[in-house]
């Protein structure tokens, strides 16, 4: 069975200094697996809507974002010849990030300490603090 390390992937440089450690992690584990995940918040509308799209456009623009926030990561996998998957979530960051990790099986969950929220300026964001507090697995934070 791998050896799976979950990373979420926000496109930050602190998740990118993760992803790298867990490509290193892998490596040192006898079938070590990389899994990565991207949440994105369920979309908010403020105020009066002056553009309308579709559901089915919605979905399509959030697709690609997260298309586009995950392909640096899985080209830094590609390259390494470590294996492994990606996937999308959407809602509250943390929970969904703590649900990815039990759905795949993850023995660990390596992450950056700071993300590309909007208090990105915080020691140890609330993402990074919830995370720990809802898992039981092994987390570790990288600057």
């Amino acid at each position: 069975m791998p050896s799976t390390i979950l990373v979420p992937f926000d496109g930050s440089e602190s998740a990118m200094r993760a992803l790298h450690l867990a490509v290193e992690r892998a490596r040192e584990k006898p079938q070590g697996h990389v899994h990565l995940v991207t949440v994105r918040p369920p979309l908010r509308v403020y105020g009066e809507i002056q553009v309308y799209v579709g559901d089915k456009k919605a979905a399509e623009m959030a697709d690609q974002h997260d298309r586009d926030v995950l392909e640096p990561a899985e080209q830094v996998l590609r390259s390494s010849g470590v294996t492994f998957a990606s996937s999308t979530a959407e809602g509250d960051t943390a929970e969904q990030i703590v649900e990815c990790a039990k759905a795949v099986g993850a023995g660990e969950i390596i992450m950056g300490s700071r993300g590309l929220g909007r208090i990105a300026g915080l020691v140890m964001g609330s993402v990074t603090t919830k995370v720990v507090h809802l898992t039981q697995l092994p987390v570790t934070l990288v600057k």
